[in-house]
């Protein structure tokens, strides 16, 4: 007779990182900036007029600083603008698919009218999204984070390089 055995797998969640005040690395913010051109748009969410969550995916995403992030919004007088005016809370998410990158960031959006910001953001988004609004006609919005967590990738040992940064990281 054969003599069985039984192999158990046992992963353990790997110990919560320490909250840091939010200063976004360099190595994210060149995720953040590349997204739509290295073929990962990021996910963002916001709440609509009646309450329920939306998701869209935005490929003029970029790092703005080192606790902010912005886009630039083709539809002036789009829902999501109208939204954030309401209810200025947002979440964004970056996930790489090959890399096993991901990224979570809270904040808190609002359209900015100044012009110098305007002109930046517009300047910094990928060509392609500025094709598609030529003319200037939309809306530069600023996100100032207040929580990103994530990882720069899965490892034998787990999460690589994970992150946990809250804006009121220095009270705590």
């Amino acid at each position: 007779r054969q003599a069985l055995a039984q192999v158990f797998a046992s992963s353990q969640a790997a110990p919560p990182v320490e909250a840091q005040a939010i200063r976004l690395p360099e190595a994210l913010k060149r995720r953040i900036d590349n997204a739509l051109v290295e073929r990962h748009p990021m996910l963002l969410a916001h709440l609509g007029p009646d309450g329920q969550p939306i998701l869209s995916f935005r490929g003029s995403v970029q790092s703005f600083g080192d606790d902010q992030l912005a886009l630039w919004v083709r539809a002036a007088d789009g829902g999501f603008v109208h939204a954030i005016r309401a209810n200025p809370k947002v979440a964004l998410m970056y996930r790489d698919e090959d890399a096993k990158a991901t990224y979570q960031f809270q904040g808190r959006a609002r359209a900015t009218s100044d012009a110098a910001e305007r002109q930046r953001i517009f300047d910094r988004a990928p060509p392609a999204e500025r094709a598609h609004d030529f003319a200037m006609l939309g809306v530069a919005v600023v996100v100032d984070l207040d929580r990103v967590e994530g990882y720069a990738g899965l490892g034998p040992q787990g999460q690589v390089d994970a992150i946990r940064m809250l804006r009121d990281a220095q009270s705590r």
